[in-house]
């Protein structure tokens, strides 16, 4: 990655706090913002303010429960110049005051997207005749949140939510089928993961990355998957199974976790007999879910890049420049946007299934 130069945009931000834009004052004692976005946990966001030197108003920022105050809404939005973008919306849910001797108080406040909500206190109840598009959406409203729940198919005559927290409950209802459980704002989204869609952006090794980090890994991959279940109205067994060739896609790779697995260490069926399985279309749909969220697996890593704020967990990127075997198609999880003096720079986490 380039460094910083006169033709290098400066990074800026915007705090809106219960919709109003944090005071040029207030501003200019922010040392650091930051944004966490991830598909498996509540997006967050912090931002670091420091005390004046003025002995009357040092602890300014800490007393002022007017502007920050636990459950208080906010939006923070990076970019360059006049060029924001709204990475997150969402609440208040802690401040943490630090005072030491040899500088200036300091006030860091962070806060959640709305799936923190749905963490809060747990649960035992059933839901019958429902897909889990339909459960989702249900939560989603229970929430007062908005759903936008991608249809899954198969209807469950009955699912059990034991001493389970809403979030938790849905993560593991969509990790069943390979879905994802995302907040932007006020909608609740439950849709597949999107590892087959196009690339969104192409970053190149010698122009756009400071660091790029894969570990392609074979522990795990199997050549196929099969699930087992009992029918208990048919009495009888229930198989639903899956192989290589059943991924959403190759990314670009021409060979899959699956097949590379087989062709270096033989077959090998990944068994599940403890997943509660009650028809044949849901143990069919479990089985492909299985093989490619393992295929996924297959290269982990992280990267850093200069601040994008259209780099976002869900998106496949390109990269470039790394040769041929890690060169290609990457599905972001994570992705960590800070702005300091120093600059503004995306960390992010992603997954491959193919070479």
């Amino acid at each position: 990655m380039p460094p910083r130069g006169p033709d290098v945009p400066v990074p800026m931000f915007e705090i809106l706090v219960n919709s109003s834009t944090l005071s040029v004052e207030a501003a200019a004692r922010v040392v650091q913002v930051s944004v966490e976005e991830d598909t498996e946990l509540p997006g967050m966001f912090s931002l670091e303010i420091v005390a004046t030197d003025d002995l009357e108003d040092q602890f300014l920022w800490v007393d002022n429960e007017d502007l920050f105050s636990v459950g208080g809404l906010v939006e923070v939005k990076l970019g360059y110049a006049d060029q924001l973008t709204s990475l997150f919306k969402g609440e208040i849910t802690g401040l943490e005051p630090s005072f030491t001797s040899d500088r200036l108080p300091t006030l860091v406040v962070r806060g959640y997207d709305r799936r923190h909500r749905l963490a809060r206190g747990r649960r035992t109840r059933s839901f019958l005749k429902k897909k889990d598009s339909d459960i989702a959406a249900q939560i989603a409203r229970e929430a007062g949140l908005t759903a936008k729940a991608t249809d899954s198919g198969v209807t469950h005559d009955y699912v059990l939510q034991a001493d389970r927290t809403d979030f938790e409950f849905l993560l593991e209802r969509a990790s069943r089928i390979n879905y994802e459980v995302v907040v932007e704002d006020k909608t609740l989204n439950f849709h597949p993961v999107a590892n087959g869609e196009g690339e969104v952006m192409t970053l190149k090794a010698d122009e756009d990355l400071a660091e790029f980090n894969p570990r392609l890994s074979s522990a795990g991959q199997v050549s196929d998957v099969a699930v087992r279940g009992w029918d208990p109205k048919n009495k009888k067994e229930i198989v639903g199974k899956s192989q290589s060739g059943d991924e959403v896609s190759t990314m670009g790779g021409t060979q899959a976790g699956a097949a590379l697995s087989k062709k270096a260490f033989g077959a090998a069926t990944g068994l599940l007999s403890r997943t509660p399985v009650a028809a044949q279309a849901e143990a069919d749909q479990i089985a492909v879910a299985r093989l490619n969220s393992a295929s996924l697996e297959l290269i982990t890593g992280e990267a850093v890049c200069g601040g994008r704020t259209d780099l976002r967990p869900g998106k496949v990127v390109k990269i470039d420049g790394v040769g041929k075997r890690f060169g290609g198609q990457y599905y972001v999880t994570a992705a960590t946007h800070v702005v300091t003096s120093d600059g503004y720079s995306t960390r992010f986490s992603f997954r491959r299934n193919a070479l």
